[in-house]
């Protein structure tokens, strides 16, 4: 029993690091928030690298729009595409500094780092993945059937690029609700003990002098 814990233990070591490496060819500085003094660094980069990433995948969707021309099909899934990476990358951009309780917090454990590193490597993976499909989209010519096909291929890694986006402003924010609940002050329960003696030990001296 204590080999398979050790052993379980030492894969999912290895298998973090592995996901560290794979960001790190795109984030040269990540570390995988081990330091604490380094995540508010980490945590922007990522959110940079990936806005750069959609900077990128906006040009070639705007160089790729001229293959859709007299294709009103692929013009309206064109349009719709575009449209969800600027939101994406509007989203991205205003959320660059990310969230205080996860750079400074002192209670995560590594569990958690660990599951905001998986989030980091499918948001850096799916990012270079829309960089790669929208450059090759926008370097060739397609028949309009083709152009079609590819663009809903697009539109389904931009989609999981979202919600992967969502779900770890999910964890993020469980963070901070967590670091607010921590800091909340409760008053002590025997905060009116002294005051409610004293109102019963005058009730009783009333009693007594009848």
């Amino acid at each position: 029993m204590a080999n398979d814990l050790e052993n379980s233990v030492e894969r999912s070591m290895a298998d973090n690091r592995s996901l560290v490496e794979r960001i790190a060819q795109y984030i040269p500085m990540y570390r995988g928030y081990k330091q604490k003094n380094l995540r508010r660094d980490e945590d922007r980069a990522v959110r940079d690298a990936v806005a750069r990433s959609l900077g990128v995948t906006k040009n070639n969707l705007a160089n790729a729009a001229r293959s859709t021309v007299g294709n009103r099909d692929a013009m309206r899934d064109m349009e719709r595409v575009r449209s969800k990476v600027d939101r994406y990358y509007v989203d991205i951009k205003k959320a660059v500094n990310g969230y205080s309780a996860f750079h400074d917090s002192v209670k995560i454990t590594e569990a958690e780092l660990d599951a905001v590193v998986s989030w980091d490597a499918k948001l850096v993976d799916d990012a270079e993945s829309l960089n790669s499909m929208t450059d090759a989209m926008a370097a060739e010519t397609f028949e309009s059937g083709e152009i079609g096909a590819m663009l809903k291929q697009i539109e389904a890694v931009v989609d999981r690029l979202i919600n992967d986006y969502h779900e770890r402003e999910n964890v993020m924010r469980g963070f901070v609700e967590r670091e607010q609940i921590g800091r909340t002050e409760v008053a002590p329960q025997n905060a009116a003990g002294p005051e409610e003696k004293g109102w019963f030990s005058r009730l009783r001296k009333r009693k007594e002098r009848y």
